[in-house]
């Protein structure tokens, strides 16, 4: 065993290789645990350095736009351990009516001499500038930097990591016509990465929303030709066509939405994500639409895929009726080893939770939002922003999401344009996947009107921190100081070009008696955000004092079908994986 100890505030404070794994130990320690709701989070954005104002670039148009963006994403863009965040910028608009907005990215420089963690704005580059929406951080060219793609009203574009700190001036992605349509306003949102083809490389879907021209020339009213006008509904214009382009090698980005028979995604796509919901190693796809059906297409394993959305059961809910799906998770949040969907809605509607009882080749969900407690707390809140994590460190995955209105004035009087944001405490663990709404003075502290959510853990403490994102407003960062058991955290450095193993699934499975815990790593979901690459699991106490990870096994099945199993994996630490080729 060997041990180097790190001097710098970019440095872990200490590494251990241990027969070809990386054990890295955080700087600092877990703050105590809260009492009030058995959740402490406390904002740290501003005392962080993390100074970021949204702006929608309103300035009396009433444009639809204006209300959607934007997201962010934890990226460790210099390799040095500690996650860094992206935050994307919108206004002003129409993009063409003014100076274009740039992105900001703030560099983690760890713990300062008092043990807080500090970001600064850096200069990496000509970053992302435009009408920006949302973002998504992955390795695109398997060179083992970390890339962005951003997408926006306009063009979707890479920003190349060029391994030296900064990034390349960003490279627009074409996209062909759809048939029978124009795209002469792109509107990309939400974004997702996997290698959907199995050449080795991450393929890029972006699900866009409405075809929507600034100068369309309504003016909408909500109580006749003398009230105020407001913002139009998004039911009065048609859905854009998503894009899927698969990446031809060193991060060149082909469209081939039609060829891979996604043509016909036109739902006013607004959520994104790959996974494999049916076990068998290939990543399909799932779309959350707004007012339109949502999208699950089943991957054929030879390039193509073919739509299951309304077999499937995830197209609609428990009434056979589409929402106004926003951002989305997948996870699996009843311990039975596949991959559930959430999807965040309107107000109303009540978020959507669908149990994956899929058996054999045909994908099949169940809409359990009613009888899990998944959906009634949400019904006077329009979600956006979803993620997930065992936030407590008590085995069970809980979930927060973020929240706030399109309209100004909505339309019902018990719902606001700025709302609470909303977290759900997962069960015990035992295989029940239900959920109990937590009210906490930090979850309802200043509404704000949110839109993106980002789980990572920022500064190494084995836990989720969660960065939420406002339309007009600033940033927030959640730093999680519940505290809880003992902690594994994991990263995957897979072989080139898939250097993150994206699509790569991990059980952790111990003697305690509960069900074997299972992850898989993601790029993608939630609404326009991009979270942390790493995965932690509770690591539980036996009745001895002894972490269970002391008689405990971690499983990962590679992307390309290898498996690699870790006997007694040292806890409170992240624990880094290389794949063998």
């Amino acid at each position: 065993m060997s041990l180097r100890r790190g001097t710098g505030a970019g440095c872990f404070a200490a590494l251990f290789t241990l027969l070809g794994l990386v054990a890295v130990r955080p700087g600092i320690g877990v703050a105590a645990v809260g009492e009030e709701c058995g959740f402490t989070f406390t904002e740290v954005a501003v005392e962080s350095g993390v100074r970021f104002v949204h702006a929608s670039g309103a300035s009396g148009g009433l444009h639809l736009p204006e209300t959607m963006g934007a997201g962010a994403g934890w990226i460790d863009y210099d390799g040095d351990g500690w996650l860094d965040l992206y935050l994307v910028q919108s206004g002003p608009f129409p993009p063409q009516g003014g100076r274009e907005s740039a992105d900001r990215l703030f560099r983690n420089l760890g713990p300062d001499a008092a043990g807080r963690i500090r970001f600064e704005p850096v200069d990496a580059g000509s970053f992302a500038s435009g009408y920006g929406q949302g973002v998504v951080a992955a390795d695109v060219d398997g060179d083992r930097d970390v890339d962005l793609l951003v997408s926006h009203y306009g063009p979707t574009v890479l920003l190349r990591n060029r391994g030296d700190g900064a990034f390349a001036p960003a490279e627009p992605l074409s996209a062909a016509t759809p048939e029978g349509g124009t795209d002469d306003f792109p509107w990309g949102s939400s974004m997702a990465l996997a290698d959907a083809d199995g050449d080795g490389d991450l393929d890029l879907y972006v699900s866009r929303y409405l075809d929507y021209d600034p100068d369309h020339g309504l003016v909408c009213r909500r109580d006749g030709p003398d009230s105020e006008p407001e913002v139009c509904d998004p039911s009065l214009f048609l859905g854009q066509h998503d894009r899927y382009y698969v990446n031809l090698g060193g991060g060149t980005f082909e469209d081939a939405t039609a060829r891979a028979g996604l043509d016909g995604a036109d739902g006013k796509g607004l959520g994104v994500v790959f996974a494999d919901l049916d076990g068998d190693g290939w990543p399909d796809l799932y779309v959350a639409n707004d007012l339109t059906l949502n999208l699950l297409f089943r991957n054929r394993g030879d390039g193509t895929f073919e739509d299951q959305s309304l077999l499937s059961g995830a197209a609609v809910n428990r009434n056979g009726r589409p929402e106004a799906g926003m951002g989305l998770a997948a996870a699996d949040f009843d311990s039975d080893g596949d991959v559930d969907l959430m999807v965040t809605n309107f107000d109303v509607e009540t978020n959507t939770l669908y149990r994956n009882a899929t058996s054999g080749t045909d994908l099949l969900f169940e809409d359990v939002s009613a009888t899990t407690g998944f959906g009634q707390p949400s019904f006077n809140l329009l979600g956006f922003g979803i993620v997930t994590g065992d936030f407590d460190r008590d085995g069970a995955l809980d979930v927060y999401l973020a929240n706030g209105h399109i309209f100004a004035s909505p339309r019902r009087d018990n719902t606001d344009h700025r709302q609470r944001n909303l977290l759900l405490r997962g069960g015990d663990g035992d295989g029940q996947g239900s959920f109990t709404e937590m009210r906490c003075d930090w979850t309802d502290q200043g509404p704000l009107v949110s839109r993106g959510a980002a789980v990572a853990d920022f500064d190494n403490d084995g836990d989720g921190d969660l960065l939420v994102t406002a339309n007009d407003g600033p940033a927030r960062l959640w730093r999680n100081d519940t505290g809880g058991t003992d902690w594994l955290g994991v990263e995957l450095r897979g072989g080139s070009p898939n250097t993150q193993a994206v699509g790569a699934v991990l059980t952790f499975s111990s003697e305690s008696g509960k069900q074997p815990a299972r992850r898989w790593i993601l790029r993608g979901g939630s609404y326009q955000s991009s979270s942390g690459h790493r995965l932690r699991w509770a690591v539980p106490a036996s009745d001895n004092g002894t972490p269970v990870g002391d008689s405990g096994w971690l499983d990962v099945r590679w992307p390309g079908g290898a498996r690699t199993r870790i006997v007694d994996p040292p806890a409170g630490v992240y624990v880094v994986v290389g794949e063998r080729r």
